[in-house]
């Protein structure tokens, strides 16, 4: 109603300018508020905002395997000095010596006598008592054909190698050794070591 009247009041004073404006700011911010308020009635709800986590990236890390060495180690070879071990040509040598560090060391007798037989396998070569001895013949030189070619004998010169080694026990002696009497056993002890033989040649007879 308002609204209407000062429209007609304006349009019928023509020259009043200032009340023209006036009403028609009036008209034009009563039309902005409905418009504002139309507007506001109108406009759609904004639905809520959700944030949503952006997903990590997941960086998988994998270990460079170790490269593995094998060291090897060769030890270096020792130089192998072989001692050529002389033989014994001389009784003397071994009845002079400390017997026990003759053993198995070589004999090379040439020209040796026979004191004396104490078996089929087993007797003395020497020039005393003192001064001897004991071999015994290898299995070898004991056995088939053998048995009957080689027959040692007292006052015999002869040509012997082989090998010295440890005198056994009394029993041992006399169960290898056939014709071994006890005493002869017993007495053997005090030499440490015998002769093995292994090769026998007899020598033409000087008489």
């Amino acid at each position: 109603m308002y609204k209407q009247n000062c429209t007609l009041s304006n349009i019928q004073s023509n020259g009043n300018l200032v009340s023209k404006k006036s009403c028609l700011s009036k008209a034009t911010l009563l039309t902005l508020l409905a418009t504002g308020i139309t507007a506001c009635a109108t406009e759609p709800k904004q639905p809520d905002v959700v944030v949503v986590p952006t997903p990590q990236a997941t960086v998988t890390v994998t270990a460079t395997p170790q490269v593995t060495t094998t060291v090897v180690v060769t030890p270096t070879p020792q130089p192998t000095t072989i001692v050529q071990t002389q033989p014994i040509t001389d009784v003397l040598v071994i009845t002079n010596a400390n017997k026990q560090t003759l053993v198995n060391r070589p004999v090379q007798f040439t020209n040796v006598n026979v004191q004396s037989v104490v078996g089929d396998r087993t007797f003395w070569v020497g020039s005393s008592n003192a001064q001897r001895v004991f071999v015994v013949l290898a299995p070898n030189l004991d056995a088939g054909s053998a048995e009957n070619k080689v027959v040692v004998k007292a006052g015999q010169t002869l040509d012997l190698a082989g090998v010295l080694k440890l005198v056994p026990s009394v029993k041992q002696a006399q169960q290898q050794w056939k014709g071994l009497t006890a005493t002869e056993a017993q007495g053997l002890k005090n030499q440490v070591i015998y002769l093995e033989a292994s090769q026998i040649r007899f020598k033409p007879s000087t008489q």
